[in-house]
């Protein structure tokens, strides 16, 4: 039982003050994750025309890296909880570097669909553990603004990295995946230097069936006599999905259907991320304990508005670059408030199982992600109807998932409670 409550010295592991590399660490960490995802969405087009396919197929192998990427985050998360931290995290990374440069040596777009998924799994190791970790580290009223400056780290990745992807794609496509291992190789090596243990546990303490209890422990907690923590999962996942779903599209939308040139493309992918960053920025100033649920259901409001002019400017055929390029930076710069304030407010609900509730969150924003992708490439038909509509359907429900949170502060539901080695409480 003892092994898998918070061990007493944990707190003295990072010392009464983290060092403060620790948050641009985790950062660096997440940002693998997005680092994985727009890296390579300029080099599309180029992997088409190398394996004899079309766009929509190479978008498979992102579809699979998201739901790959849920599959790790499920299970890696519930495992830090019972065999610590630093352990799930090497075996991700790990996993990540080999299959990234197994992937630059694919021979067919069905090979590199296997190992992206493989890649995902390492990768979603890897990052569960980082929310989990800031929970362990930082008290509840921090972790609003703690999440925020992990979001400002991880958002460099989907600023720059098309644009690297886009200058060293002369060079071969496959040079985007051994940058990937390289970095991973690296973040592995610091990780294991700088980044103490804040969940200790032993490998006798592993139990698959736990991971299901542990996460079942999650979806049914209640507060208030209400399963807000779930809801609050749930709406934040959808809400995040729409911003999946987005890139996942992102080469077909500019490259393709406005034919915007490969040099062109990270600037214009790059709008939404500087929103993002912007949004984020001021959540990091301005979040706290009382108000994260305003903020929350607000920037949930807001993305279902920006949609919502998103699909009136497709559907009524005004489609053109300064017409959707507007709505596509404002939905996605809304997550600068979902995100943090949502993650405050589902995190502190938890204490013991804080890296399971990390794995439930993750897995269904991946998850969802995912699927959403690869139904809008089932639906694809040229235009850019399937792929708002698909996104309009998701925002819409996270929305109304919203509405059900009410306006109460309402339960912070972070008192310690004993956790058994089958993960019950």
């Amino acid at each position: 039982m003892d092994d898998l409550v918070p061990h007493p010295s944990r707190a003295a592991a990072v010392g009464a003050a983290p060092p403060r590399y620790l948050i641009f660490f985790f950062g660096s960490l997440v940002a693998l994750g997005p680092l994985s995802i727009d890296f390579y969405l300029p080099a599309f087009p180029t992997i088409a025309k190398a394996f004899g396919v079309t766009v929509f197929s190479v978008q498979n192998t992102l579809s699979a890296f998201l739901i790959g990427y849920g599959c790790g985050q499920f299970f890696g998360g519930s495992l830090s909880d019972q065999i610590g931290r630093k352990r799930v995290g090497y075996v991700g990374l790990s996993i990540y570097v080999v299959a990234s440069f197994s992937i630059a040596f694919s021979h067919g777009i069905e090979q590199m669909i296997v190992l992206r998924f493989l890649q995902a799994i390492g990768g979603g190791f890897s990052t569960v553990i980082c929310m989990a970790t800031v929970r362990d580290i930082y008290p509840i009223e921090q972790l609003g603004r703690r999440f925020a400056t992990v979001t400002m780290v991880v958002l460099v990745a989907p600023l720059v990295a098309p644009m690297i992807g886009s200058y060293v794609l002369p060079l071969g496509w496959q040079v985007v995946f051994y940058i990937k291992a390289a970095y991973a190789a690296c973040l592995l090596a610091a990780y294991s230097v700088l980044v103490p243990e804040t969940r200790h546990g032993r490998w006798s303490n592993l139990s698959v069936r736990s991971i299901f209890v542990q996460c079942a422990n999650v979806v049914t907690r209640r507060v208030d006599g209400r399963r807000l923590p779930i809801r609050y999962a749930l709406a934040m996942a959808l809400a995040t999905s729409v911003l999946m779903t987005f890139v996942t599209n992102a080469s077909f939308i500019y490259q393709q259907y406005f034919g915007v040139a490969v040099s062109r493309f990270p600037y214009l992918f790059g709008l939404s991320v500087l929103g993002f960053m912007s949004m984020t920025l001021f959540s990091m100033r301005r979040l706290t304990t009382d108000n994260a649920a305003v903020f929350f259901r607000r920037g949930l409001t807001i993305q279902v508005c920006a949609v919502g002019g998103l699909v009136i400017v497709v559907l009524t055929g005004h489609a053109a670059l300064w017409t959707v390029v507007p709505f596509i930076v404002l939905m996605v710069s809304t997550l600068g408030l979902i995100g943090p304030a949502g993650s405050a407010r589902y995190m502190g609900f938890f204490t013991q199982l804080a890296g399971s509730a990390s794995s439930v969150y993750s897995t269904m924003m991946f998850s969802f992600g995912g699927v959403l992708g690869a139904l809008t490439g089932i639906l694809a038909d040229g235009t850019l109807a399937p792929i708002v509509l698909v996104m309009a359907a998701a925002t819409a429900t996270a929305s109304l998932i919203g509405l059900t949170l009410g306006s109460r502060r309402g339960g912070r539901a972070t008192a310690t409670i004993p956790v058994s080695r089958d993960g019950s409480s």
